[in-house]
């Protein structure tokens, strides 16, 4: 849990700084496009010869890494490598941007890269190694995310690169979700159901355009969207009084999540050997301590079927307790797109879980 507060305040305060580019000049981000390019999707400025090296590598085990969970191998982003001749208006206008300078390289592309330093800044470089990475905002275009890397040689950068790995996904994960729930659309049917969820439950959550609500008992609800063609999305709410710290092992999450299966969650309603569970003999369960609105959560993340095989997937979820009610909440989301990718229907899910709120003295919530 201390390691997560430290890499969240330190994410904090890398977030405060701005790109000291030497060619920057103030922009009235109101007249710029809007960024574009598909969700999960990073540009990565480099030498080429440098992301065929060594230094390549580091970057793709920041990037390339498989997210934990899933049912089938996928990275954490898909990323578009150019050398800075290539980057042009379209790519200036993606999402999000990867610059990355070693000051050890003569090639045209290294020096165009480190050109991009003020002397002042180039100096800060070399006395302190521990410095290597900076970020900026709407560079180009609104909603952009910039992240500068850098370090006086490739081995220097390659060192913080393997140490803050996690930091550098999450600036990207982040923004990526924030992106997803900002884009949630809603509809009159959507904001009856959550409308009622508020009134018998007393939470709130966003329910997008298109969900229907499948299951409405005293302690369970169950939305989802089931389109003719594509992903099945699903999202539930599970809560229960709390008793005891020992609820938060990761052991007994799985056990409360296979309960619910089992008594809500059917493949086939008249089938009751349908029920889901959770698998775990293929697919590792990936859990970690998150910060949800404030709350100590943990999030799990893996795959599921039904008990008699006829149907699975993949799933996210949080498991956190609101001293206000004093109710033990599991919220989860989970698909069914059998031999499809799921990265991004995933984050999708984590982004409308971002929106549950307890209380309603509860702020909006924010994954970490």
């Amino acid at each position: 849990m201390k390691k997560l507060i430290l890499s969240f305040l330190i994410l904090i305060a890398i977030a405060g700084c701005t790109s000291e580019q030497k060619e920057g000049t103030a922009r009235n981000e109101n007249v710029l496009p809007d960024a574009s390019g598909e969700y999960g999707e990073v540009v990565i400025l480099i030498n080429k010869d440098k992301w065929d090296a060594d230094l390549g590598m580091a970057l793709k085990e920041v990037f390339h890494a498989n997210v934990p969970g899933l049912t089938r191998a996928e990275p954490f982003f898909t990323t578009r490598v150019i050398e800075p001749f290539q980057f042009n208006r379209i790519f200036k206008l993606s999402k999000n941007i990867v610059y990355v300078t070693s000051f050890e390289g003569n090639q045209p592309s290294d020096k165009w890269l480190q050109n991009t330093f003020s002397e002042e800044s180039k100096q800060m470089v070399f006395n302190d190694p521990d410095q290597f990475m900076r970020t900026q905002e709407n560079q180009y275009a609104r909603g952009q995310k910039v992240l500068h890397l850098f370090g006086k040689d490739d081995a220097s950068l390659m060192k913080n690169l393997a140490t803050n790995k996690e930091i550098i996904r999450n600036y990207f994960n982040i923004a990526e979700k924030e992106r997803l729930a900002k884009d949630i659309r809603t509809s009159t049917a959507g904001r009856k159901i959550a409308q009622r969820l508020k009134e018998k439950f007393g939470f709130d959550m966003k329910i997008p355009a298109g969900y229907e609500l499948a299951i409405l008992k005293d302690d369970f609800t169950w939305v989802r969207f089931l389109p003719s063609i594509g992903a099945s999305k699903n999202l539930f709410v599970y809560f229960k009084p709390y008793e005891s710290q020992d609820e938060f092992s990761h052991k007994n999450i799985i056990k409360l999540r296979n309960e619910i299966g089992k008594n809500y969650i059917f493949g086939d309603p008249s089938n009751p050997e349908s029920f889901m569970t959770t698998e775990e003999k293929y697919v590792p369960i990936a859990q970690r301590d998150i910060n949800f609105s404030g709350m100590y959560t943990v999030e799990t993340k893996g795959a599921w079927k039904t008990n008699n095989f006829s149907v699975g997937g993949t799933f996210v979820s949080y498991t956190f307790v609101d001293e206000g009610t004093n109710r033990l909440y599991y919220i989860e989301g989970f698909i069914i797109h059998p031999n499809e990718e799921h990265r991004e229907l995933i984050r999708e899910m984590e982004s409308i879980l971002t929106t549950f709120k307890p209380g309603k003295n509860q702020s909006q919530a924010s994954l970490f």
